[in-house]
């Protein structure tokens, strides 16, 4: 016998102890509607309607047969409990699953059966000791309710990362005391008709392509401003540097994203390469800032420059080192062609041409004067004087001789220029090398080529700079 008629049984029961008669078929149907063996329980106005009578009248009759139900037995109550705590999470409605096996009509909801529970006086704890909460369309045992948060998770990894893994968003809903089942959390999104799958890989399809949407798709569109049509494996590399520089640690493979690019309304694949489907401009969608240096290497032959040269244009153009180093390091739309060769990505140089640019500019630095000494200075403050070379310029990292070097291991040296502070310097406590001079360069002014001196006040730990030519070393 299913749950549903044992229920309906016990009402008949009840009913009759309260009216001394049989309920009709329309009462037996409005009273189940309201208890909840008709589908979900029904309000008060729902069930009068049904029938005809006032939600009052429908009131008044199912309070006066509650009583008769409490302490019911219900054989088919227990075996149902098992059924749903086993399966957890159980989608609604969950007479679907249960019918099968003749346990409950097709129609049974999670409520339903956490209200009929409750009218006979027992609970699943009471029953298998667990508990099952009704939430968000879905029955689900007490301790896997965290996995109900997997669709706003696998929303956030999709603003945060484009794709994510079921995995991934497992370990971010997990604790070590309830670590959760990744079945359970599949089963959840998979339902949800707005996720989209790439084999493990899935992302949440959204209505709309605000700057937060979607990083992979804001980072393919920075790449294919610069240069377009590209391949899905540069598009890859390009969201690599970026994910560095974000600290990002969910990048999707080649195959996975190659789906997504697919799937994505934003742009079409022809032969392996990407291209989006409204034609992007740099300038509009990276700044000008930005636009500013990408317009330096659209301007160079083959779209590439040596490390140096492009440093130097950059700085004529007004771009910061800092500025500089951050986007040959991290930016997407950069790629490296070559040791020391740095240029758009999708350009296509011709590699002769990179290693004549790679060769040139390891020439020029071979060229470079790389002179270093120190002495004391007249009142007692000690001066290291060195040529400007392009690795100082570029890294802004230079080396002191051990004199220095030994005396302030490991400390901070505030920078000075024209008596006044301009950064803080700090040196290896277990090498030569110090770091930080990228604002004092560009505070100097300094060029490839000019001769620093840096006269250091080791007890006041500053350091006050001198840029000149050739007479500094007299």
């Amino acid at each position: 016998m299913r749950l549903e008629d044992e229920i309906e049984g016990l009402i008949v029961e009840g009913y009759r102890a309260a009216y001394d008669r049989d309920p009709s078929d329309r009462w037996l149907m409005a009273i189940g509607m309201r208890i909840g063996t008709r589908g979900d329980v029904a309000t008060l106005d729902e069930a009068g309607v049904a029938i005809g009578v006032t939600r009052e009248r429908v009131r008044q009759v199912v309070a006066k047969i509650e009583p008769h139900l409490k302490g019911s037995v219900v054989p088919r109550a227990q075996e149902v409990a098992e059924t749903l705590v086993a399966r957890s999470p159980v989608p609604e409605p969950i007479g679907r699953r249960l019918a099968r096996s003749g346990m409950t009509r097709p129609t049974l909801t999670g409520k339903a059966f956490l209200n009929i529970l409750k009218l006979i006086g027992t609970s699943p704890m009471d029953l298998v000791g667990a508990d099952l909460v009704s939430i968000d369309n879905w029955l689900v045992e007490e301790s896997e309710v965290p996995v109900m948060k997997a669709v706003s998770v696998a929303n956030r990894h999709t603003s945060s990362y484009g794709m994510t893994t079921v995995e991934e968003i497992r370990q971010a809903l997990a604790t070590p005391a309830n670590p959760l089942d990744a079945t359970d959390i599949r089963r959840v999104l998979s339902r949800e008709p707005g996720i989209k799958w790439a084999g493990e890989w899935l992302w949440v399809e959204k209505d709309h392509d605000g700057s937060h949407a979607n990083r992979l798709v804001n980072t393919a569109r920075s790449i294919l401003s610069v240069n377009s049509p590209q391949t899905v494996a540069s598009i890859h590399d390009g969201a690599r540097r970026m994910w560095k520089f974000r600290k990002l640690d969910i990048l999707p493979p080649i195959d996975a994203m190659k789906v997504f690019f697919e799937e994505s309304p934003y742009f079409v694949i022809e032969d392996d390469l990407v291209h989006p489907i409204v034609p992007l401009d740099y300038r509009d969608i990276l700044g000008t800032t930005t636009a500013t240096m990408i317009d330096v290497l659209k301007g160079s032959p083959y779209q590439v420059m040596d490390r140096q040269s492009l440093y130097e244009a950059c700085s004529d153009a007004g771009i910061s080192p800092g500025t500089y180093g951050i986007w040959t390091t991290y930016a997407e739309w950069m790629e490296k062609f070559g040791p020391n060769v740095w240029g758009l990505r999708g350009s296509r140089p011709n590699p002769g041409a990179v290693e004549a640019i790679r060769e040139a500019a390891t020439a020029r630095l071979k060229a470079e004067p790389r002179r270093k000494s120190w002495s004391w200075a007249a009142d007692g403050r000690i001066a290291q004087t060195m040529d400007v070379t392009t690795s100082f310029m570029s890294s802004g990292v230079l080396s002191f001789v051990p004199e220095i070097q030994n005396m302030l291991a490991g400390q901070a040296l505030t920078i000075m220029l024209d008596g006044t502070a301009v950064t803080t310097a700090k040196l290896g406590e277990d090498h030569g090398f110090s770091w930080g001079w990228h604002p004092a360069i560009s505070a100097m002014g300094a060029k490839r080529g000019d001769v620093l001196r840096i006269t250091v006040d080791v007890v006041a730990k500053t350091a006050e700079l001198q840029v000149g030519g050739q007479e500094l070393w007299n």
